[in-house]
């Protein structure tokens, strides 16, 4: 039973995720600002590691650790995007 709450956590970044990458992007698009477009990639590497651990550990629930390393690197290297977009932007 408890897994069901790990799935439903996932699915929950992936689609809270999704609408943050849909409106960066839709913000991109009017704007054609270059941190735009990174904010929504920062934001996209977040959420797929979400999904990506959550399909690992659904194949493989006997092993966490493999799961939560994916999840800790995609969301250290979209934060690392996130930040550096936010140093680009021009304020």
């Amino acid at each position: 039973m408890d897994v069901i709450y790990l799935d439903i956590g996932q699915v929950l970044i992936l689609l809270f995720g999704g609408v943050v990458v849909y409106y960066a992007y839709r913000a991109y698009g009017k704007t054609k600002s270059a941190a735009m477009l990174l904010l929504a990639v920062g934001f996209a590497f977040v959420a797929i590691g979400a999904l990506v651990a959550g399909v690992l550990y659904n194949f493989d629930s006997t092993d966490l650790s493999t799961p939560i390393t994916v999840q800790a690197y995609s969301q250290a290297v979209g934060f690392f995007i996130i930040v550096y977009s936010l140093a680009r932007a021009k304020g």
